[in-house]
This record gives structure tokens, sequence and C-alpha cells, in this order.
């Protein structure tokens, strides 16, 4: 009877110690967490206004002064078709600027335009374009290209698109002088596109400035 006592004892004893074991294999372990990093995209530009040819100038202070008086004795002054038929209208002389941008594909974007005028107080040039693929990559707010202009030295403003202004063909708007007066987009019925943007800075050069 006592050997049926013992043994009844030890198999409760090790009952007891699987269950404890048991218990103590399935603790929980917390899970861990990771607190979200917050990031806020930005926009940074390239330093597009300096360059390693010592010919190549950032201007500033008079200088600058000077080449935005220069620029707006160069510039035209935009004038439509109608303008340019009223009585007294003289066609200032102007020189011809070349307006680049950037394509979709990364590539170059150049047109030779007469129409264009600098306002010194505003530090903004306007620009009129027939529809294309140059005025096509500056139609939008915030886009960025360059005007070069030769005057006695090479001027290169990089600017900024502040404003634009789309004039869709029509056969009223053509016959009432809207479009610029040299407008050459009326057998293909082009748009004429008026964009006004903030010039960032200009650099001088007394080079061509693609040599």
């Amino acid at each position: 009877m006592k050997k049926l006592l013992i043994l009844c004892l030890s198999a409760l004893v090790l009952v007891g110690c699987s269950s404890n074991s048991s218990a103590t294999s399935e603790e929980t372990t917390a899970p861990q967490t990771s607190e979200a990093t917050t990031t806020t995209e930005e926009t940074i530009y390239a330093d597009t206004f300096t360059s390693a040819s010592l010919t190549r100038n950032v201007l500033s202070g008079n200088a600058l002064n000077e080449a935005y008086t220069a620029l707006a004795n160069l510039s035209n002054d935009l004038a439509t078709l109608a303008d340019s038929q009223v009585e007294g209208y003289s066609a200032p002389e102007s020189k011809l600027a070349q307006v680049m941008s950037v394509n979709p594909d990364g590539s170059i974007a150049m047109s030779t335009i007469h129409a264009w005028k600098v306002d010194p107080e505003a530090q903004t040039v306007t620009i009129v374009m027939t529809e294309g693929q140059t005025i096509s990559n500056l139609a939008e707010v915030g886009k960025r290209g360059s005007i070069l202009v030769h005057g006695d030295i090479y001027y290169n403003m990089h600017v900024e698109v502040a404003d634009v202004v789309k004039l869709d063909y029509s056969d009223e708007a053509y016959n009432n002088g809207e479009f610029n007066v040299d407008y050459s987009g009326k057998d293909n019925q082009f748009a004429e596109y008026t964009v006004t943007l903030n010039i960032l800075t200009i650099e001088s050069t007394p080079l061509y400035i693609f040599d």
C-alpha cells in the first residue's frame, strides 16, 4: 500500500513539473514598435548660375542694373497687329532673342524670337511665341528656362515662369488683329502664348555662349 501511495505522489509531482515547464516556454514576447519617420519632399534646384568659364559672370550691383537698362533698350514692345495699325505707331529697333527650355526627354529646345520685353522694375521678361515645343515647355507656372540676347555683349537670363496667357486661334481673333504683329501661325491655326517670366539672375559674356 505504501508503494502505491508513493507511486501516486511521484506521478502528481511529475505532472506539476511538466505544467510549470510548459507555462514557462509559452511566455509571450511583447512586440517591438518603431516610430515612423516622416520626410518632407523639397525641390532643390541645381546651381545653374555659375560656370567654370572665366568669361562668364553672374551680374550684381551696378553691373546688374546696367544689364537691365541695356536689355530694356534692346527689347521689343510686343505689339499686336492691331497696335501696329494705329496712326503714328513706329516699330522699335530690337534684337532677336534665343529662348531655351527643357524637353520632356531632357534635351534642350531652342527658338529664336523677336517679341520679348524686359521690365527692369519688375525684374521680368515677357515673351510672345507661336505654339511649338519650346514654348510648350514653358506653358506652366514654375517652369524654368534661359533667354540669350546679344547686345554689346551676350546676356543670358535665367528665368522662371510667373504667368501664362494662351490665345487660341480663331478667324475672329485673327481678323481683329489680336495676334502679334509677326504672327505666322494662321495656316496651321496655331495658338499664341504670352508668357511672363521672373528673371532669377543674369550672366554676361563677351563671347558667344555656346563656343
